[in-house]
């Protein structure tokens, strides 16, 4: 079953999510290594930092405006609001797709697989869930 973060990322293919589910140490300090070649992270960043456990409000989260949004109005995910797609995640959109263009530059074949399964889809994540509302509200 694919957990869908509250902007769309699928938690179930996360790099971070999947090493700190498991407790592997390695694991962490591989994804921040490729998260330091993303530009998402510096060299010094402590692999620990890496985990993630969710979307939750005391967590960080590159797209906090997103989140408190979210749980302002009481919903799991944006897919699941009224106004969705709103002015917040078609910035979330855009930088998704930059990061692709970079990643391509910078990943290996399976990395970008990873990459693409648990970050950049956001839209086509959060567009299904938002037709499934819908559909259930008619």
């Amino acid at each position: 079953m694919n957990i869908i973060g509250i902007c769309g990322d699928n938690c179930s293919f996360c790099p971070r999510n999947l090493a700190t589910q498991s407790g592997d140490a390695k694991e962490l300090e591989r994804v921040k290594e490729l998260w330091v070649r993303l530009g998402l992270r510096y060299s010094a960043y402590l692999p620990q930092g890496m985990a993630c456990y969710g979307c939750r409000p005391e967590n960080d989260c590159a797209y906090s405006e997103v989140r408190a949004c979210a749980y302002g109005k009481g919903v799991e995910n944006c897919g699941l609001c009224q106004m969705y797609p709103c002015e917040l995640l078609q910035t979330v959109f855009e930088i998704s797709e930059k990061l692709r263009s970079h990643a391509v530059r910078v990943c290996t074949t399976k990395e970008m697989d990873a990459l693409h399964k648990a970050f950049l889809c956001k839209r086509q994540n959060l567009d299904r869930i938002h037709l499934e509302r819908d559909k259930a509200n008619k």
